[in-house]
């Protein structure tokens, strides 16, 4: 019996370390991301910045791995004035009103998801505390158009080279999921 508990105890160990996290994406289907050739980020003063709560070192390791994944991908970086979109990230802290101040900064409407203009292939099914989540933001109409959430399980006071590993990760897993058309084709990694 004690060799069959530990069986089970070491095959769930070994299928938790190999299985490689999933992200939930959402995005509008009438946007042209094909056209998309530029980025931007949100300045740290501005309205975006006042609605996370991160540390300095957390916010870079999350703005270098967005820039990485985006460089890679060969899209360019720009001011806000001349960026086709704008990358947002937040970390879920567990507050609700945190989140939807987050969700009113980026005009992401929860509700409008059951509207037929949002798509998704592997719609995220709950965000969680230490949840990743990046926007895409139209400059034009000054809301998001593209969402992804990642199941990082951040914890607010943490801060290791094994946590910028996961960030890396789970931008590059993010936006790998986003689409190159209209018709779904995804970034390379």
């Amino acid at each position: 019996m004690l060799k069959i508990f530990i069986s089970f105890i070491l095959f769930t160990l070994l299928s938790a370390c190999s299985s490689n996290q999933k992200a939930g994406v959402v995005y509008h289907d009438s946007f042209d991301f094909s056209a998309v050739k530029s980025y931007s980020l949100y300045d740290h003063n501005s309205t975006f910045s006042e609605t996370q709560s991160l540390l300095d070192n957390r916010r870079n390791a999350i703005e270098i791995a967005i820039e990485r994944s985006m460089a890679k991908s060969k899209f360019s970086y720009e001011t806000l004035e001349k960026a086709d979109v704008i990358v947002t990230y937040y970390v879920f802290n567990g507050k609700r009103n945190d989140y939807s101040k987050y969700n009113e900064v980026v005009h992401f409407c929860t509700h409008c998801l059951r509207a037929t203009t949002w798509k998704t292939d592997k719609q995220y099914s709950s965000i969680s505390q230490g949840s990743l989540i990046l926007d895409l933001v139209d400059p034009k109409q000054n809301r998001s158009i593209w969402r992804s959430v990642y199941p990082l399980g951040l914890k607010e006071k943490e801060n290791s080279a094994e946590t910028n590993d996961r960030i890396k990760q789970a931008v590059s897993t993010m936006l790998a999921e986003y689409p190159r058309t209209n018709s779904n084709s995804k970034l390379t990694r």
